[in-house]
C-alpha cells in the first residue's frame, strides 16, 4: 500500500511518516530528498537559482517517477497541492492523507532557527496556508488533526482508518 502524506509544514508530516512506515513494516519516501538528489543542488540553492517556479518543475518530476510505485510512506513538501498533476500522479495506487493543524498550531511548531522565507510575512503566510487547506481538502482521501495529539496517536488514527 502507498500512503502520500499532504499538508502544511508544521502539521507533522515527516515526523508522522518516520513512526508510521514502523507501523505499517514498510519504508518512508521524502519528496524533498528525491527534489534534491533530481536537482544535484540543496532545496535552498533551487530557490536562489530559479524561486519557487523551479523548485516547483522538480517537485512535479518527482510526483511523475512516483506515479508506479505501489508501496511506502511519501512525506510531500507543503506546496504538492499547487499543482493539480502532481496530485493526479501520487493518487495512483494510494491513500491520500491531509495532516491538518491549525495555523497557530503551525506557527508554534516551525523552529525559528530555520529560515522560512514564506513567514517573513504573517499574513501572507496565513493567506496561503488557508488557500493549501481548500486543496487539502479537496484531494484527501481523509484528513486527520494533529493539533494537540503525540505522534504515536496521529499514527494510530491513520492506521484505524486505512483498515
Amino acid at each position: 500500500m502507498k500512503i502520500v502524506l499532504i499538508g502544511f509544514m508544521g502539521t507533522g508530516k515527516s515526523t508522522v511518516a518516520q513512526v508510521l512506515v514502523k507501523r505499517l513494516d514498510t519504508h518512508v519516501i521524502e519528496m524533498d530528498d528525491l527534489i534534491v538528489k533530481k536537482a544535484g543542488m540543496s532545496i535552498e540553492e533551487i530557490f536562489e537559482i530559479g524561486g519557487e517556479e523551479l523548485f516547483r518543475k522538480y517537485e512535479s518530476k518527482v510526483c511523475a517517477d512516483l506515479r508506479d510505485t505501489t508501496k511506502g510512506v511519501i512525506s510531500t513538501g507543503g506546496g504538492v497541492v499547487m499543482r493539480d498533476e502532481n496530485v493526479k500522479n501520487l493518487k495512483k495506487n494510494s491513500l491520500i492523507v491531509a495532516l491538518t493543524a491549525s495555523f497557530e498550531t503551525v506557527l508554534k511548531r516551525i523552529n525559528p532557527k530555520i529560515p522560512r522565507p514564506l513567514f517573513e510575512n504573517k499574513e501572507k503566510a496565513k493567506a496561503l496556508y488557508d488557500l493549501r487547506k481548500a486543496l487539502y481538502n479537496k484531494y484527501a482521501d481523509f484528513e486527520i488533526s494533529t493539533d494537540d495529539k503525540k505522534v504515536d496517536e496521529v499514527v494510530e488514527d491513520i492506521v484505524v482508518k486505512i483498515k
